[in-house]
């Protein structure tokens, strides 16, 4: 008989195997509500900050975007953060306790963010063509070269300027 067939009926071994399963379940349970409770400290940290009020409500929306690329998190993560405080000021009313875990407070209890969808046009076709006087390969090319080819359609723009109208 193999050791390891041996050593799975020693009541030592299960009792060890039991335990290993605690711990870990243990690890688990504690790390989804500390990411819970971390996310909820960041709302709070962030709807507390009185320079932040000073903003219209744009320009505090685009400072929250350069503060969530700078911290590493997405802005929807930043959002639903701001949600969680929003919706339960007290960490202590969050449903389901210490039990819940960030995405399943999110699917279930936070409101959903508005997305910025452009209305599509009426009619027959639902399509927005665009074909803007792209300044194509600037970097790969010299303006000079483009001029005789391009320009003698239409005069050409940056990308930066197209994307300025």
């Amino acid at each position: 008989m193999k050791l390891a067939n041996i050593i799975e009926k020693e009541e030592w071994f299960m009792a060890l195997i039991e335990e290993c399963k605690a711990i870990i379940t243990e690890a688990v349970f504690t790390s989804r509500w500390a990411l819970v409770e971390g996310y909820w400290n960041l709302g709070k940290r962030i709807r507390e900050e009185k320079e932040l009020k000073k903003w219209s409500q744009n320009e505090a929306g685009r400072v929250l975007q350069g503060l969530a690329k700078e911290i590493g998190i997405s802005e929807r993560t930043l959002y639903y953060s701001l949600q969680t405080f929003d919706k339960f000021p007290e960490l202590e009313k969050i449903p389901e306790g210490k039990n819940i875990s960030w995405n399943k407070l999110i699917t279930l209890y936070l409101p959903k963010p508005k997305e910025k969808n452009i209305p599509l046009p009426e009619g027959k076709y639902q399509v927005i063509l665009a074909d803007p006087p792209w300044l194509y390969g600037q970097e790969q090319h010299s303006k000079e070269k483009q001029d005789t080819v391009l320009e003698t359609h239409y005069q050409s723009m940056p990308t930066s300027k197209i994307c300025e109208l």
